[in-house]
């Protein structure tokens, strides 16, 4: 079977990392639902307007237009063959949504204390341009300035400890369901997200490995 992920975890414990490292040894696209609702807005179509507008206003963008834009990366040629998904789904109703076009075969948990979770966003560090940094383990070479193209650094309004604790109620809440409904259906695997990056992979990898297997090289070519 082809590799169909979906990663879950709280704020801090490294979803977009380990999916882009995942994304590199299975040759599948990582596709990250907060990454796809900024190109839409980029793109100033009719749709990327109205998420900007919702987006503005504080509000969560509504299911039918989330689930819209995940069905619609995953229908492209690239994602024929598998693909992770971060960010979606986030509770239980987009799952059964998510379930209606694509189903995952693996439900990635990386679990992180919510001290831990503090800690690591709130010395979090972004450019205008996304590229991220962390003051203690991943400074840039000029203080406050990006490498790749010396824009200062900030820190992004969620990211100081109050906002943190409020966006880990909302998933403790919402998303502790969700994972238990796929835990229930035998598809979650667990590791443990405190330790350094590559030590994270190399467990993850090592659990995949056991529950997943890629199909023989001559069905390959029938899907």
């Amino acid at each position: 079977m082809y590799p169909r992920f979906v990663i879950l975890g709280a704020q801090g414990a490294g979803k977009g990392t380990q999916a882009g490292l995942l994304s590199r040894h299975f040759h599948i696209p990582h596709i990250s639902a907060g990454d796809l609702l900024r190109d839409e807005v980029a793109t100033k179509s009719p749709l990327g307007r109205q998420i900007k507008r919702i987006i503005d206003r504080g509000e969560m963008v509504p299911d039918r237009l989330m689930s819209r834009l995940i069905k619609n990366r995953l229908s492209r040629r690239d994602a024929k063959k598998g693909w992770i998904v971060d960010g979606y789904p986030r509770y239980v109703a987009q799952a059964k949504t998510f379930d209606k076009f694509a189903r995952p075969n693996v439900v990635i948990l990386l679990e992180l204390t919510d001290h831990a979770a503090v800690r690591r966003l709130s010395g979090r560090r972004v450019c205008p341009h996304g590229h991220i940094y962390h003051i203690r383990h991943s400074r840039p070479r000029r203080r406050g300035r990006c490498n790749h193209d010396g824009l200062p650094l900030k820190q992004r309004d969620d990211d100081t400890p109050t906002a943190i604790r409020r966006r880990l109620r909302l998933y403790h809440k919402v998303t502790e369901p969700l994972i238990e409904a796929y835990r229930h259906r035998g598809l979650v695997v667990t590791v443990d997200a405190h330790p350094v990056i590559h030590s994270v992979y190399r467990s993850l990898l090592a659990r995949i490995n056991r529950v997943w297997r890629p199909l023989p090289a001559n069905k390959t070519s029938r899907r």
